[in-house]
């Protein structure tokens, strides 16, 4: 796709780019209906030797769709550069050869407001964020808008860094907020669950806390929430220190939450949306690795055979450590885009799963990951029902075949491997080797 992008690519700003690198970040496929290939280009100047990278989007429908899509563009007015969004190359494209539509970040079709905040917080935002500032004339001297994550079509993450300065003392402060476009109205019912736990964390009726939401935009399916400060249970065990009472922190938190049947939660995922979603990836594990297929189709049907329908509590759904914030004493939450009614043991075997896995990579240090995730799961029985309990080594199991499902979606290096260990995994569990 290099050579593709290279001579594809209409360049908007005047610069003649040569395209170094072009990696699949990720991918999204649904048989018989569309594939999603997102990509990071790395571009040079070769006048100036000025370096940058830049995501685009390959977007393919079955039939006459993808093309459908593309006149439809063209006729509207999603495809006009928006002044300050600096676009490197057109927004939107088309590659007849490979009915490929092409989409240039910040433009997405279904994400239309992200080229209008790329540039800025809008003018009804902006009080909003200076009134967080506290008391004072504050007024902004300068804006920087960075992006943060983004999912094609789906969601984008913007870091809105911003300068002010008290107009009656001169002094001058800096603070960060994140703005999460949305394609629907998800993100008005992540606000609420934002609403309502960030209550109950203030009035003291958790054992964890959650981003401060600010505002919904609702024309532009925007959320506005304050900068987190902390450090992310991902870094800690990066640099491998000792988390045992972090994670024993976090399993208390996360009963107290299982256990809170007054937590207002806008969706239910029952029994069978847990099912749809394992055999689907289970399908996808078993057309791209053929030669685990009978594995793969034992260890989903294990997992799919032993489930019942339990009762259903708030869960977070989708636990893992890059999710889970420490500030001195606080423990934040984060990215609650998932938040539901569901099994509260599918939040167990999610993070449970994450924390042993690293054994899966590291063989020297093959121990310490299971005796975290052991600590982090002792730690949260002691607190709930141990009825739940028979229930972690099937969550444990569908949990190492969603990550395994994960790996081939983000391409990740090495995922032949990889896959193979975690669908290994997923069958020692359901055969009583792990818990």
């Amino acid at each position: 796709m290099r050579e593709v992008f290279q001579s594809h690519l209409r360049p908007l700003d005047g610069e003649n780019y040569q395209v170094r690198e072009c990696l699949i970040s990720h991918t999204r496929y649904r048989m018989a209906t569309r594939c999603v290939l997102q990509y990071t280009l790395r571009l040079a100047n070769p006048e100036t030797g000025r370096e940058r990278s830049q995501w685009v989007t390959g977007v393919m429908y079955a039939g006459d769709r993808t093309r459908r899509i593309w006149e439809e563009l063209r006729r509207s007015d999603l495809g006009r550069a928006v002044p300050g969004a600096s676009p490197t190359f057109a927004p939107f494209s088309y590659i007849p050869d490979l009915d490929m539509l092409v989409q240039v970040f910040p433009y997405d079709r279904r994400l239309p407001a992200l080229p209008l905040l790329m540039e800025g917080p809008p003018p009804e935002l902006e009080p909003l964020l200076l009134a967080r500032f506290g008391l004072g004339d504050w007024r902004a001297e300068a804006w920087n808008v960075e992006p943060v994550r983004y999912l094609t079509e789906k969601r984008a993450t913007l870091r809105l860094t911003a300068r002010a300065q008290d107009a009656a003392t001169g002094r001058a402060e800096e603070k960060r907020f994140y703005a999460k476009v949305y394609h629907d109205e998800e993100g008005e019912r992540t606000h609420q669950v934002l609403r309502a736990l960030w209550e109950k964390a203030d009035a003291g009726e958790a054992g964890f806390t959650v981003a401060r939401p600010i505002a919904y935009l609702s024309d532009l399916r925007t959320l506005v929430q304050e900068e987190v400060s902390g450090t992310s249970l991902q870094d800690m065990l990066r640099r491998g220190d000792d988390v045992t009472s972090v994670v024993r922190k976090v399993a208390r938190a996360l009963a107290t939450l299982h256990l809170n049947n007054d937590v207002v939660a806008p969706r239910h995922h029952r029994l069978r949306d847990n099912v749809a979603r394992l055999e689907r990836a289970g399908k996808f594990l078993q057309r791209t690795c053929p030669h685990l297929r009978t594995e793969i189709e034992e260890a989903v049907g294990g997992v799919v055979a032993g489930l019942e329908e339990a009762p259903l509590a708030p869960t977070h759904g989708d636990l893992r450590p890059d999710h889970i914030m420490l500030d001195g004493d606080r423990l934040i939450l984060i990215d609650l885009d998932d938040f539901a009614w569901g099994d509260p043991i599918l939040d167990v075997g999610r993070l449970s799963a994450v924390l042993a896995k690293v054994h899966l990579r590291s063989p020297l240090h093959h121990d310490h990951p299971r005796a975290v995730a052991q600590t982090f799961v002792e730690e949260y029985f002691a607190h709930v029902p141990e009825a739940w309990r028979t229930r972690l080594p099937l969550h444990y199991a569908g949990a190492y075949l969603r990550l395994a499902f994960g790996l081939l979606r983000h391409q990740s290096p090495g995922w032949p491997d990889k896959v193979e260990a975690m669908v290994e995994e997923a069958r020692d569990s359901l055969a009583g080797k792990v818990w």
